[in-house]
């Protein structure tokens, strides 16, 4: 018996994620982050206007959520990693 939503959506892969995936995994997002705030402070210093100002801001948006997203999968993906098999129903044979 599973107990939670999160367990449910887990793959077998995602259950046993290695530390070395999951520390690559963070260090590209911690990378990508690190570029979107960089990028953000040099755009930000651009005097543009009309339709290019527009493409900025909705190239900007996009790539923000994409930020936000990947560090709530980090978030799922370490929970998943602290957690042993009794949490989420399984056997500890």
């Amino acid at each position: 018996m599973l107990t939670d939503d999160l367990s449910r959506e887990l793959t077998p892969e995602q259950r046993s994620a290695s530390p070395a995936r999951l520390l690559g995994r963070v260090a590209t997002t911690l990378g990508f982050t690190a570029v979107q705030v960089w990028a953000f402070f040099e755009l930000a210093s651009l005097h543009v206007s009309g339709p290019v100002l527009v493409a900025l801001v909705v190239v900007m948006a996009a790539a923000f959520l994409v930020t936000v997203e990947a560090w709530m999968e980090m978030r799922w993906l370490a929970s998943a990693a602290l957690r042993t098999p009794t949490d989420s129903g399984g056997d500890r044979n």
